[in-house]
């Protein structure tokens, strides 16, 4: 290795910190940190669609980004916003099919792209790494079907204070509008108000333009599992 190139450490930042590839052996992180790039996306802006060619695994360094499906024709439904360090793209990939979900940038953020071609190709020249992979599957069905369990059995506010703590493990400002939320959590808006005036008024939350302030996590933590 060039004595002068950066470490891998140095390359990925947070996402040697954090999240899935944090847990993965040095030799893994040193290839993707060689093998990948970073790219920035404003905000809206569409990552990969349901359909593409799956193209590159994702890596989330800075901002936020949502991951949406198809219901009916065009319409789009938000199922879940990523924290720092979340990964994504892996199955398609490696099973070179299509995307079966839509990634979008919610916030301007910046990510770390690999190409799914120099991914096969390590995988079938290093078969010993596909437990990695599979982990990292698995961690995200894994979400899934939390996100289903939760929206199936959990009050409108535990859901809310579930999304609002995972969001803002990092920082007490999670930037999201009422529609943002409402959209993410699958509730109409007059729902969605009624819940955050409920953590409001116990001083779980303060509401601002655009944002919302995390001011008492203990508060919140007290109606996560509501039935």
């Amino acid at each position: 290795m060039n004595q002068f190139a950066p470490s891998s450490a140095a390359v990925l930042g947070v996402l040697a910190e954090r999240g899935w590839l944090a847990e993965q052996p040095d030799a893994l992180r040193d290839w993707i940190a060689r093998n990948g790039r970073w790219k920035t996306y404003d905000r809206g802006q569409t990552i990969y669609s349901f359909g593409d060619p799956a193209d590159a695994l994702y890596g989330l360094g800075e901002g936020a980004v949502e991951v949406t499906l198809p219901l009916v024709g065009e319409e789009e439904v938000t199922v879940y916003r990523a924290e720092l360090g979340f990964w994504i793209g892996e199955a398609a990939v490696l099973a070179r099919l299509p995307r079966i979900i839509s990634l979008h940038a919610a916030t301007p953020c910046r990510l770390f792209r690999v190409p799914g071609v120099a991914l096969r190709s390590l995988l079938d020249r290093q078969p010993e790494l596909w437990p990695g992979f599979c982990a990292l599957s698995l961690q995200n069905s894994g979400t899934a079907v939390q996100l289903l369990a939760e929206a199936l059995s959990l009050s409108s506010r535990a859901r809310l204070s579930r999304v609002l703590l995972r969001l803002s493990a990092r920082d007490v400002r999670v930037e999201a509008s009422q529609h943002d939320l409402a959209r993410l959590i699958g509730m109409n808006r007059s729902s969605l108000r009624r819940a955050l005036g409920s953590l409001e008024e116990c001083g779980a939350i303060e509401q601002k333009y655009g944002s919302i302030i995390v001011r008492d996590r203990q508060a919140l933590e007290v109606f996560c599992n509501e039935p």
